[in-house]
């Protein structure tokens, strides 16, 4: 009876919080959200130095989680399970398996790089207008040796007008396709990544098998990869689907954008609807890392102290304060409470 009663009360308590937060209204003024339908992406500053900086890495990783159940469970592009296989272990057969499964865990959730949009290639070779109008099309020759990076390989092509020139990335792509061809690439591109129809994917909420059919398509500092990586974001951010990506390897990057772009305040909300204030502090922490002239940073505050470490971002960084002043008085009062009943409960037991 007791446990009912202390579950009904959590259930009341996160109702509670979930109607503070989402209040737009506060002494009759209404708080608007940013517009999030501009795709942002990283055109000026390169941003690999900070995404592979050895602190930021930590962060990401611990704030994706490891959920063995969503890690395996089965994607929609595998065969039909086999029957499962019962094996009595003793404790410290266990521990390895265990171990072996942590490892086949980190390589599922390695997070794709974030890279900088690559940069035309324009090179020209030569110029021989003596072969003007020999030919009706343009030549590509490529370099097949064996062991050759697809990035160091050498592709150039002779055009009509009879200009030499190195390929262009787009040229090197589909001839590096072809010799070497990569599982999951597709020698043209497919009609998914168009615009419209990307469109109807995401409001179907499919967004980690967009994320992993880019991956497999485009190079990280593809212009098209950045450009589905930052609807796919955008769409996440309004909708607050941030959960639907825990726990695979795309949700670094997802925090890393977010954060990038200064629009992880309504990411930091859900964190504490969640009571999860370990993951917000983590959050706060990128936020220092990447945007190193953040106002917080002078105050020092310890990230250990997740609540204070999250009102200090609040406070001074923060683009959507009010929300966030409410989600951190609404979590407050629920711990409040909680305490509370606690008490009463061991009065009444007289503990």
């Amino acid at each position: 009876m007791e446990v009912t009663v202390v579950r009904s009360l959590h259930t009341r308590l996160r109702q509670l919080l979930w109607h503070r937060v989402t209040t737009r209204h506060l002494n009759g003024v209404t708080l608007k959200r940013p517009c999030s339908s501009s795709v942002n992406r990283y055109n000026d500053v390169d941003p690999a130095p900070v995404f592979f900086d050895k602190n930021v890495q930590e962060i990401l990783k611990r704030v994706t989680g490891c959920n063995f159940n969503a890690v395996f469970r089965r994607r929609y592009d595998e065969k039909p399970l086999s029957p499962p296989r019962y094996e009595f272990l003793t404790e410290e057969e266990l521990q390895e398996r265990m171990e072996e499964a942590k490892g086949v865990v980190e390589k599922i959730l390695q997070m794709p790089p974030v890279l900088k949009e690559r940069q035309p290639i324009t090179g020209i070779l030569s110029r021989d207008p003596a072969l003007t109008g020999f030919d009706t099309c343009k030549y590509i020759f490529t370099d097949i040796t064996f062991g050759v990076s697809d990035r160091k390989r050498n592709i150039v092509v002779r055009d009509m007008d009879g200009t030499l020139r190195h390929a262009s990335w787009e040229e090197r792509d589909r001839m590096n396709q072809i010799y070497n061809p990569r599982p999951g690439r597709k020698l043209k591109q497919p009609k998914i990544f168009l615009e419209e129809n990307l469109q109807g994917v995401l409001q179907r909420e499919n967004y980690e098998f967009v994320l992993d059919r880019v991956c497999a398509q485009f190079e990280p500092d593809d212009p098209e990869y950045h450009r589905v990586c930052s609807m796919v974001y955008e769409a996440i951010e309004g909708k607050r689907h941030y959960q639907m990506l825990h726990s695979t390897r795309h949700y670094g990057p997802m925090c890393f954008y977010l954060v990038w772009h200064r629009k992880m305040d309504n990411l930091l909300i859900s964190l504490i609807q969640q009571e999860n204030l370990s993951s917000c502090a983590d959050i706060v922490q990128l936020h220092q890392l990447i945007h190193t002239s953040s106002k917080s940073i002078a105050l020092n505050v310890d990230p250990k102290q997740h609540l204070d470490f999250v009102k200090a971002y609040v406070d001074y960084d923060s683009l959507q304060r009010p929300q966030l002043q409410l989600a951190i008085q609404a979590y407050q009062d629920i711990i409040q409470e909680r305490q509370q009943y606690q008490e009463e409960i061991k009065t009444a037991h007289g503990l």
